[in-house]
Parts: C-alpha cells; sequence; structure tokens
C-alpha cells in the first residue's frame, strides 16, 4: 500500500512520520513534484496526506481511498470529485489560535503596540498614555462562530472576567442563532471577534460595521474573506472602531500598498494564528493517529465533507 505525502516537511520529520507508521506501507514524499509527476504519483496510492495544488487534482483515482489534508480549512477543494473518506486536522490548532488573537486584543487594550513604536522612536509617553488604556476584563464580548477556537477564546476571556456570546446558526449552546438578533446586540457590545469559516463571504459586511458600538474594537482569526475590507478600513478611518486585531487578510501575503500597513490601531499577527515550533509534530500525530485508524478499519476522526467548503 502507497501513502503520498505532499507536506513542507524537513528530512527529520520526513523520517520521524515514517518510523511510526506501519512497516507495510510505502510511504512517497511529492511535495518537490511537477504537476504531471504528482498526477502520476496519485494513480496507486490509496492514502493522501496534505493539501497539494487543486490543479494537480483534477483527475482523481479510484484507488485513493483515504484522504489526510495538513489543515482545518480546505475551500479550494469544495468542487472535486472525490468518493473516499476525507479528514481535517480538528482542532489540533484551536488553543495557539486563541491564544494569538487574545494576546493581539489584550495587547491593544494595553498600548503594547503603540509602546513598541514609542521604544523605537525613543519617546517616553508613560502616564500620558493613560486614556488610551482600557481592561480587557470590563468588556462586554461577542464570539462569531462556536467552534473550538471559539470555545478556547471564549474560556480564556472568561477567566479575565469578560461577559461573552457566541453565535451560531445551528449550535444549540450559543447565545445568538440569527444575523438579525445579533445586529440588535452589536451596539452593546465591546468587542467582536471573528473565528468564522470561508463559506461566509462579506459576513461582516457594511451593515455590521454600522451597527458596532462607537469605539469597539474588531478582531479577526476567521477566514479574510468573511470581512468586508474596505468597509473595516472606513470604520477604523472615521473613528467608527477604536481599532482592529487581524491575524488575517482578504489578500494574503498582505498586498504593500494595503493601508492597514501603516493605520496605527491595528495589529497585524500575519496569519500566524496556528504557529508554533512544534507543530509538525503536532500534525505528525495527527496524521498517524488517523492513518492507522483507517488501516485497521476504525472509524477516523474528524472526518469532513469536500463540497462543505469547510
Amino acid at each position: 500500500m502507497k501513502i503520498l505525502v505532499y507536506l513542507d516537511f524537513d528530512k527529520q520529520c520526513q523520517k520521524e512520520l515514517i518510523e511510526r507508521l506501519p512497516k507495510k506501507v510505502e510511504v512517497v514524499y511529492a511535495s518537490g513534484f511537477s504537476e504531471s509527476q504528482l498526477n502520476d504519483a496519485l494513480q496507486d496510492a490509496e492514502i493522501l496526506v496534505g493539501n497539494p495544488p487543486v490543479k494537480s487534482l483534477k483527475t482523481i483515482p479510484e484507488s485513493l481511498k483515504f484522504w489526510q489534508l495538513e489543515h482545518v480549512g480546505f475551500e479550494q477543494y469544495k468542487d472535486l470529485d472525490f468518493k473516499g473518506k476525507v479528514a481535517n486536522v480538528g482542532d489540533m490548532s484551536a488553543k495557539p489560535v486563541a491564544e494569538t488573537i487574545v494576546s493581539g486584543i489584550l495587547a491593544f487594550y494595553r498600548g503594547v503596540h503603540n509602546m513598541v513604536r514609542n521604544q523605537i522612536e525613543k519617546e517616553w509617553v508613560g502616564e500620558k498614555a493613560e486614556q488610551n488604556l482600557h481592561i480587557l476584563g470590563e468588556k462586554r464580548v461577542i464570539i462569531l462562530g462556536s467552534g473550538a477556537i471559539a470555545e478556547h477564546v471564549r474560556k480564556i476571556l472568561k477567566a479575565f472576567g469578560c461577559e461573552v456570546l457566541t453565535t451560531a446558526k445551528s449550535d444549540p449552546d450559543a447565545d445568538i442563532h440569527s444575523f438579525k438578533d445579533l445586529l440588535k446586540e452589536l451596539p452593546e457590545t465591546d468587542l467582536v471577534i471573528n473565528t468564522l469559516p470561508g463559506n461566509l463571504e462579506d459576513y461582516v459586511s457594511k451593515d455590521f460595521f454600522d451597527e458596532m458600538k462607537k469605539d469597539s474594537l474588531y478582531a479577526s482569526v476567521g477566514r479574510g474573506n468573511t470581512t468586508n475590507e474596505p468597509e473595516m478600513i472606513k470604520a477604523l478611518q472615521d473613528g467608527r472602531l477604536l481599532g482592529a486585531v487581524l491575524d488575517v487578510t482578504e489578500v494574503e501575503p498582505l498586498p504593500k500598498g494595503s493601508k492597514l500597513w501603516t493605520m496605527r490601531n491595528v495589529i497585524l499577527t500575519q496569519h500566524t494564528g496556528a504557529a508554533h515550533k512544534d507543530r509538525n509534530r503536532d500534525k505528525i500525530d495527527v496524521f498517524v493517529k488517523n492513518i492507522k485508524k483507517y488501516l485497521s478499519g476504525k472509524k477516523i476522526e474528524d472526518e469532513v465533507a469536500l463540497n462543505e467548503g469547510y
């Protein structure tokens, strides 16, 4: 049985993955393959690991039975005709993502982003900054979404003392279930945190920003296309929003000409939400566990449907 691996792993990680898999499987690393080489290698593989380019998957052979994705999202593959089982990495990155967005929010409220600029410019501001500083624990928060990331964010913010509401269309444990009801809550909300999937394009729209409380903070660690970026920038420029903490943007890398680079009321964490030095270790754990489950006929974890686009 052949496992085709399309991952940007160093030699040590490649070796570790192979050593932890059953000896009966053949592992082929395809990260340096051309489109035609990758397509050829797919023809006799039963398992695919990773996120190869969509154009390399125009024809998926029937011999491919299980596809283990490298990330949570998979919008780019939603139109593929694949009949086998597919799994993503589930909540593997939920904790680091939650820590990233909360650290950016806390840094914003405590003025750390401005103090770093002051340090670079050797300007001592001291207590003159007092009027621009906030206490996170006093904020009323709405988290857009109620998945694993939202749950970790909620736990952290609750520990600070925040009042936290979550949104979801069908999750009975969420506090808000419709866009109409959400708009009603925004004028009384200090902080909105977006954890939404990419199938909700422009969910945070002009109507959304128009209803947000003046001097509220907007933070996003969901997909970049869920926020109408021009409308967000207008709200930041005219003072309706206190600021924004963004791990994601509509276009990545962020174009050099984007106004977001130079806006003093914006913190950009450059889509590093899930990143940490042992991330490949965590990926290997997920891959090995699910491949072994597949090989033994057990139910794989975090199975998804490609046509759902998330």
